[in-house]
């Protein structure tokens, strides 16, 4: 009946928006390139290092026994991959404390998007991305980040422990 989709008051929610405008969301973003940047400098000065000895290894080849030289060619080609396997672990931690960083945003979200949505007397609540026709006469977004702004302005980045698979 008309009467009952009158009595549905739906409001629209800019998820990515709110996102953007999160003082904690920036603050997150700076401490992750932050530690991007870490991983990539250790990486490239190990990856120098690496380069160096190869080719101090390279150089010896002529006065080395060739059973000498393998066995240090292995050495160090095992050394190579445990870097990058290294540099792999960290950057895949990075994204996962990335992850959960975000879920604890949600969860600072939720009751502040209730609380917006209960006064502005919203029955139904719809992410904007999802929304492929409509009147965008409720968006609540503006009203979410300004309480959430209030709410929490910095995030601290946990790194979470990751499993090694041994």
């Amino acid at each position: 009946s008309v009467h009952a989709q009158e009595a549905q008051k739906i409001a629209v929610l800019d998820l990515g928006n709110i996102y953007i405008n999160s003082l904690a969301m920036k603050d997150l973003e700076t401490q992750l390139k932050a530690h991007e940047a870490k991983i990539k400098t250790e990486m490239k000065t190990r990856e120098d290092a690496f380069r160096g000895e190869k080719q101090a290894l390279d150089q010896q080849r002529a006065i080395l026994a060739p059973e000498q030289f393998s066995q240090k060619a292995k050495a160090l080609s095992e050394k190579g991959l445990k870097y990058r396997n290294e540099f792999q672990l960290k950057v895949r931690q990075l994204a996962e404390s990335r992850s959960a960083a975000i879920r604890k945003m949600e969860d600072l979200l939720e009751p502040i998007v209730s609380d917006v949505a209960n006064a502005v007397g919203a029955t139904m609540i719809i992410e904007k991305q999802k929304i492929l026709f409509g009147t965008k006469k409720l968006n609540i977004s503006e009203e979410v980040t300004k309480r959430l702004n209030a709410k929490v302005k910095k995030l601290k980045l946990v790194l979470v422990p990751l499993k090694t698979e041994n």
